[in-house]
């Protein structure tokens, strides 16, 4: 159906202290996205050892396909993660979803759209207004953008 690509920290992964934790809603969002056979994989500028013990901790490796660590290569915002995580996929098809700058700027540069992820901090979306269309303060919001996108 299409490749959905998330950032960890401050977008699936919620980081509070050196704890994390999932956004609420998270969960749901990756499960109703599987069973619609979405391919998703993590982009992330953390280290791969950090990122998998997270993601097995929190009981969401099983919903990735690919992951793409800040170690395994050129780090964000250089697009070759993204272009490593979605072969085989046409760029109308795949969708990545962060919440830095560095995430919007790779995946421009890589020529997909990108969602702006504000639920972990809703100041940020007067800034990324300005650089993305597509922007959400909610899990829900952003629920209704990737259906938009898909339908």
């Amino acid at each position: 159906k299409g490749h959905i690509i998330f950032d960890h920290d401050g977008t699936l992964v919620k980081v509070t202290n050196g704890q994390f934790q999932l956004f609420e809603g998270m969960w749901e969002l990756l499960e109703e996205l599987q069973a619609e056979k979405f391919t998703l994989s993590i982009w992330t500028a953390r280290p791969r050892n950090s990122t998998l013990e997270i993601i097995k901790r929190l009981g969401i490796a099983h919903f990735f396909m690919g992951i793409y660590c800040y170690d395994d290569g050129l780090p964000k915002p250089h697009p070759a993660g993204l272009a490593k995580l979605t072969d085989g996929f046409t760029k109308d098809k795949i969708l990545h979803i962060g919440d830095s700058y560095t995430d919007i700027d790779g995946a421009k540069e890589f020529g997909i759209d990108v969602i702006a992820a504000c639920w972990n901090d809703p100041k940020q979306k007067t800034y990324f207004e300005t650089i993305t269309p597509l922007l959400a303060t909610s899990i829900d919001e952003c629920k209704k953008i990737i259906r938009g996108k898909y339908v």
